[in-house]
């Protein structure tokens, strides 16, 4: 067995190999929280992880020789607490749930969504080193995105295929995007601002791709509450309370809640006083922050435009370079320089 531990900022990193079915089955339960056991591997057990946990999700690159597994419950019944996003990318994945009638295959560069329900189930794994990618997302994230985009409290998957194949490309590169952003850069970790914007980026994207109760909801902009006025004052709260906060982690929720109303009434206030979204505006605020950070730096003080963005949660150089030179006309590495 070969293993490596890493811990960068708010992320977790495991790489894991082992020929060994018990490190298979206990690494499974502790890393994965997937509690299962092996029952066969025709061509010998080997088993190959890359773990990534950044919190409130984790993506992973596994890797065998061709195994079959029961998935077992849990001791306790409990809901579920997460969702999981499996897209193959060498050999041919089952899954099958029979008390859940649900049978899934997945093949390379095809993506499925798994809503665990704490019932027995079944994987079998066969072809010529199989892999795949699993991309676990918090049940909690979800249904907190949904509710801020679409006002959709009440989140269900109901289906495991992607609405297109366009979809389906779309949710791939973002997981590669994400997975890139998590791994960084030299020098400097990746800030706890970058890894949330990417989680509630994964979220919002897996709430596009795959079939859920906010596809199917009436969408229609609706008057806010009498009691939760959609007015100047309500920006002007939510304004304050992004400039003073915009070092921190924020959701739309967040920025609702500092100033009294509901997520979509301030999606309608923003969209209504300043032709904008909160977390549009957000991302403005940041990206000043960033400005004033390039210009007044000194030709000593070590500072690079990465590092800066990171800080600020910006992450992928070309969107952030892009989003900087509409707002200020000049490339950041200019300011730096200048």
């Amino acid at each position: 067995m070969s293993s490596s531990l890493t811990i960068m900022s708010t992320i977790h990193k495991v790489a894991f190999t082992t020929t060994d079915p018990a490190q298979i089955e206990q690494i499974c339960a502790e890393e994965l929280s997937v509690p299962l056991r092996l029952i066969s591997s025709p061509d010998g057990y080997y088993f190959s992880l890359s773990h990534t946990d950044a919190g409130r999700f984790s993506i992973d690159v596994l890797t065998t020789a061709g195994i079959s597994a029961e998935l077992r419950a849990p001791d306790r019944a409990e809901p579920p607490e997460s969702v999981l996003f499996v897209t193959g990318e060498r050999g041919l994945l089952t899954y099958e749930a029979e008390a859940a009638g649900v049978r899934e295959q997945v093949g390379p560069g095809e993506s499925v969504c798994i809503a665990w329900d704490n019932r027995p189930s079944r994987i079998d794994w066969a072809g010529d080193e199989p892999r795949a990618r699993g991309v676990r997302v918090d049940l909690a994230l979800l249904r907190d995105v949904a509710a801020a985009t679409t006002g959709v409290g009440n989140l269900l998957f109901t289906g495991t295929r992607p609405v297109s194949q366009a979809a389906e490309r779309h949710w791939q590169e973002t997981v590669d995007h994400v997975a890139r952003t998590l791994a960084g850069g030299s020098g400097f970790p990746v800030s706890p601002l970058v890894v949330g914007e990417s989680a509630r980026f994964l979220a919002a994207v897996a709430l596009a791709t795959f079939p859920n109760t906010t596809m199917e909801a009436v969408r229609r902009e609706v008057e806010a509450p009498q009691d939760l006025p959609i007015t100047a004052e309500t920006v002007r709260d939510a304004i304050s309370f992004i400039e003073e906060h915009a070092d921190q982690d924020l959701t739309v929720g967040d920025i609702a809640a500092a100033a009294g109303v509901t997520p979509r009434a301030l999606q309608l206030a923003f969209r209504r006083h300043l032709d904008t979204t909160p977390m549009a505006y957000l991302r403005r605020v940041r990206l000043a922050r960033v400005h004033d950070e390039l210009a007044l730096a000194g030709p000593h003080d070590g500072l690079t435009v990465s590092a800066v963005a990171s800080k600020w949660g910006f992450s992928g150089s070309s969107r952030f370079s892009s989003y900087y030179r509409e707002a200020y006309g000049e490339p950041p590495s200019q300011t730096l320089a200048s």
